[in-house]
């Protein structure tokens, strides 16, 4: 089971009737915070594991993808770890419990910092892109955004933190 906590702006997008009041009982690796801001006029959703710090932007939603958000969440993780370099063994094996996925509040405020500090990150970046290049290269800001150093983390690197964590399982 996959837990997503979502921000007070993401509940109100999702419209979920399912959404879960309580917390769940997921393990830290299999729970993600959630936090929708926008972006050039766009609606985008950083996305970070509880356990790693590892994170990624959805950029651009619209209205079906709300729909349907646990695909698009499931299609971006496993997009965004192999963009990461981690094997599809090690993405198989975590992705099996998606089966099942639950929307609660969020729980953590140390969490909802470092996300807004992410965001932050990632608005320049993007807007430094569509300055330059034209387009907004989420996959760059992507793989920058799990380049930064968190002291909390056993390694550095939150991509070195979810790789090593996906080896243990």
């Amino acid at each position: 089971m996959f837990t997503i906590q979502c921000t007070k702006k993401l509940e109100a997008e999702i419209k979920d009737p399912l959404f879960n009041k309580i917390q769940s009982q997921s393990p830290p690796l299999y729970t993600w915070h959630a936090n929708l801001f926008t972006s050039n006029r766009r609606k985008c959703v950083l996305l970070m594991n509880n356990q790693t710090r590892y994170n990624f932007i959805l950029y651009g939603l619209k209205k079906d993808d709300f729909r349907r958000f646990d695909h698009v969440i499931y299609e971006n993780i496993v997009e965004n770890l192999t963009a990461d370099g981690i094997g599809q063994s090690l993405i198989e094996e975590y992705l099996k419990n998606y089966k099942q996925v639950i929307y609660t509040k969020t729980s953590d405020r140390s969490i909802l910092g470092q996300i807004n500090e992410m965001i932050f990150v990632a608005k320049n970046e993007i807007e430094r892109n569509i300055s330059e290049i034209g387009d907004p290269a989420i996959d760059q800001v992507n793989r920058l955004l799990n380049r930064f150093i968190i002291l909390k983390l056993p390694k550095l690197y939150t991509v070195e933190t979810m790789y090593e964590a996906l080896q243990e399982l």
